[in-house]
Order: structure tokens, then sequence, then C-alpha cells
């Protein structure tokens, strides 16, 4: 049996891998990178780095650079004033088409139409969220609910949601959102496999369309099943900084005005 230390090190070597990747990830993310190349920069096989990297973040590596291309792709949207066939080739992709479907199908908005939710020329641009959360209520099904602890020192809002990918992305399956930390409730959840997240947002909810989720605080990725209406999981939720580990957070959330259930 290995010691606790060889495990400690076997751990910290596995994270250094995956960071090395990752890293390599961000900054060439218009090249193509095929499994071979990751696990050459990881210094492991690619049957082993392909495990290794799903243990350490949670999705597969190919999943994780997706995701990182998209969320590339969102903050030169609302950022810059790039043209879109510029931003598709910059994160990587090679046809428009292409990166108009996968951006629609994952955030569930056009390019274009991001960038004009941007600029405030939607009128979707104001949502309120009892509204929404009327909305969501109106279909049967479970009801899941938990804690959701936050810092001392956090000042901000707390948006929960279930999905039904590792990744927190598009329309969640059901959401919350509150002032603080404390019990949350998730209404009308169909039976299936789902995934539970919880993110941190510092700064007030009525504020610029696209929050900016790479420096929001953290928490969950745990796995969620309702089967028969019951709920399995572990639903407790702890917001923490966020690490170079976790999953891009592919949400589009338009100005809301500040009427938290």
């Amino acid at each position: 049996m290995a010691s606790p230390i060889m495990r400690e090190s076997t751990l910290r070597s596995h994270h250094e891998s995956v960071e090395r990747v990752i890293e390599v990830m961000r900054n060439q993310m218009d090249q193509p990178m095929t499994l071979q190349q990751m696990a050459k920069i990881g210094f492991a096989s690619p049957y082993h780095f392909n495990r290794t990297f799903r243990q350490v973040t949670g999705v597969p590596p190919f999943q994780f650079l997706y995701a990182l291309r998209l969320e590339a792709a969102k903050r030169l949207l609302t950022q810059t004033q790039k043209k879109v066939i510029d931003i598709c080739y910059e994160v990587g992709y090679n046809s428009v088409g292409t990166f108009t479907r996968r951006f629609a199908d994952v955030l569930g908005v056009s390019p274009t139409s991001l960038r004009k939710l941007a600029r405030g020329r939607s009128r979707s641009s104001s949502v309120n969220a009892k509204t929404a959360g009327l909305r969501a209520r109106e279909k049967s099904g479970a009801r899941l609910s938990g804690y959701v602890s936050v810092p001392e020192d956090f000042r901000g809002s707390v948006a929960i949601g279930l999905f039904a990918t590792p990744i927190p992305q598009g329309k969640p399956v059901s959401c919350a959102l509150m002032k603080a930390g404390g019990i949350y409730s998730l209404e009308r959840i169909p039976d299936g496999d789902f995934y539970l997240f919880a993110v941190g947002l510092a700064h007030p909810v009525d504020g610029p369309v696209c929050f900016d989720y790479a420096t929001a605080l953290r928490g969950g990725g745990q796995s969620i099943r309702i089967s028969q209406g019951l709920v399995e999981g572990d639903t407790s939720l702890h917001l923490r900084p966020p690490s170079a580990f976790d999953p891009p957070v592919l949400l589009v959330v338009p100005r809301v005005k500040t009427e938290v259930m």
C-alpha cells in the first residue's frame, strides 16, 4: 500500500501536469491540439493523461478546451469591437458557421445577439428574476434544497443552478438567485442525472450583461440524480475562489432586476 506521502506527491504531480496543459490551451487557443500533444505536454501517456485530466477537472480535456474557446469568444464579443469572423479564427474555429452554431447551442444566443445584449440594444436585456422563477415553476417535477455557505467578507448575490452537463452552460434545468448564503431551493426538476453549481456574483446583479465569471466565486460540481421525484446526492455548497482547474462558466445572464426570491 502506498504511503500518504506518495499519494500526496502523486496528486501534486497530476495537478501540475493538468495545469501545464490548461496553460498551453489558454495561450494557444487558435491552434489545434490532439490528445497525444496534450499528453506530451503533461508528461504522461494519452490514456493516463485523459484519465488524470478528468479526475482533476471533472471533464475530458477536449470538452475543457472547447469551453475555454467559447469563454474567450464571449469575452471578445462583449469587451472588444473585433468582427465575429476574426473572433472565430482567434479562438480556434476554421468555419464561421460551425462557430456560430456551437456558440448558440451552448450559450443559447448567437454571437451577434450576445453583442447586442452587451451593448444594451436588445429588448430582452432586462429580466425580472421573480417572473423567471414563476415561469420555471410552471412545469412539474422534484424539489431540491440545500445550504450554500459563503466567505464572511463576501458581498454580492449567489446564483445556483442544476445543469445537464459537468460544465455550467446554457440554460439550467432549474435555478435560484439569492442575496447571500443560506438555504436554497430548486423547483420542478425532472428525473435524470444533473450537476449542481453555485456562482458568487460580487457585483450587483443589475450590472452589465454577461458578468465576468472568471473572477466569480465557485462552488459545487457534484452529480445529482433525480429518480421518481427523489433527490440523490450531496446538495450542500460552499463558495470558494476560482481555481485554474474549474471548467469555464458558459452562461449569458441579462440584466436582472433585484427582486430575489
